[in-house]
């Protein structure tokens, strides 16, 4: 019996998804976890593997089409087989069904010579037509949204596929100049009412946003805390490994931190301790924003979390991630010191009971052995589940979290790492 594809759920928030394309043609041969069709979330663009080998017997959706989450996408079974209450392949049943005769057509009195035929519409200069082939839906959302021609746009990804990054160093179109040797100005008339704006429709990234935010704030009591970290000793290990093969920034310090802090803190990960520590961390996008989650950060070492935090936002913002790589995470960490953001409250992602905030290292007035002075610090704000933690136990968490940034030995000699 032919097995069914359909359209997975691939996120909590995900109620339908858009139909991209096939990878593969009716009569073509599938082997089990191939990818055989890519389909779009809320989140991101994502792959879909066969969960069985055969023949792809029939399709049932059509690229760009919205379906439900369960939609029947596709049959793939043995050759020849026929689904019960499916209709057959297609390409199968044309060949061997014969056509039904026609009646005859009565034959008109006087044969008018038929109309010429209109010439095809020409399409703007420099556009090919196929814009529809070489970016997802999400990336054509985005070019709408942005203002930009797509057939203008250079594509990085495969064969010649348009990435959201890509769109990244567009600029919008400009307005046409006024031609010089044009007519004379016409002196404007009485001024029209001009019709109200109407703001365009929030994408499904920022309406899942919008779900998940508000879920936060109507259902999570939290309360926040907030120390400041001197920042100095960090600062000579960015330094020090910068270009070697080891190298490592703040974020992957600040992840190795909280992963070494939390194991002596269980109620702030989400599903209590025994685990290995996964953490979110968010990475913006120009239509919102992912938490993809990078995992065991208390064993790994701060090299590797380095390269596997830029390896997963990478994929974030080519719309690449897997459902796998966001799904897990026991704890956030919402940096925004690259922005120059001194302090900021985040809010807590459903499902977890903590987040911590990360600031900008700055030089800061500190005084140390009572003499004022001046040092790189960086101040860090944690948001707890106050149904979960008090405040006593957060504030230990933050002392731990400061003891071991300032003293990055301690992530060294823990756990092999950088």
């Amino acid at each position: 019996m032919a097995t069914e594809i359909t359209m997975p759920k691939l996120s909590d928030t995900m109620t339908e998804g858009s139909f991209i394309g096939w990878r593969k043609q009716v009569g073509e041969r599938v082997e089990r976890g191939e990818v055989i069709a890519e389909v779009e979330t809320d989140k991101a663009v994502m792959e879909l593997e066969a969960f069985t080998s055969g023949v792809l017997l029939k399709i049932m959706a059509k690229e760009g089409e919205n379906v439900p989450v369960g939609t029947v996408l596709g049959l793939i079974g043995e050759p020849g087989e026929v689904a019960a209450g499916t209709e057959a392949p297609s390409h199968e049943a044309a060949a061997v069904t014969p056509a039904p005769a026609k009646p005859p057509a009565p034959l008109a009195q006087e044969a008018a010579p038929p109309p010429p035929l209109a010439p095809p519409p020409s399409a703007p200069p420099g556009h090919d037509g196929d814009d529809h082939e070489k970016a997802s839906p999400l990336v054509r959302r985005m070019a709408r949204e942005m203002g930009v021609d797509l057939s203008r746009v250079r594509g990085s990804g495969p064969e010649g596929r348009i990435l959201q990054e890509d769109l990244a160093a567009q600029p919008a179109e400009a307005p046409a100049a006024p031609d010089a040797t044009g007519p004379a100005v016409v002196p404007p008339g009485p001024a029209e009412v001009a019709s109200p704006a109407v703001p365009p429709a929030p994408s499904a990234m920022r309406q899942a946003i919008a779900a998940t935010v508000s879920r936060s704030w109507q259902e999570i009591p939290f309360f926040t805390a907030t120390v400041e970290v001197g920042m100095d000793a960090c600062r000579e290990v960015v330094s020090e490994l910068k270009g070697s093969a080891g190298q490592v920034g703040y974020h992957a310090l600040l992840l190795k931190a909280c992963g070494v802090a939390l194991t002596g803190f269980p109620l702030l990960i989400a599903g209590g301790a025994g685990g290995p520590v996964n953490i979110s961390f968010a990475v913006a996008l120009p239509d919102g924003l992912l938490m993809p989650v990078v995992r065991d950060c208390a064993h790994l070492p701060a090299a590797e979390i380095e390269r596997e935090a830029a390896r997963l936002a990478d994929r974030a913002r080519s719309g690449r991630l897997a459902s796998e790589e966001m799904s897990g995470g026991g704890f956030s960490l919402s940096n925004l010191g690259m922005y120059g953001v001194d302090e900021f409250h985040a809010l807590i992602l459903p499902g977890q009971v903590a987040v911590l905030a990360a600031g900008t290292v700055a030089e800061r007035p500190v005084v140390r052995n009572g003499q004022l002075g001046v040092a790189p610090t960086m101040r860090v704000t944690l948001s707890s589940d106050h149904r979960v933690v008090d405040g006593a136990y957060a504030a230990r968490f933050l002392a731990e979290v400061r003891r071991v940034l300032e003293h990055p030995v301690l992530l060294l000699a823990a756990h092999d790492s950088p």
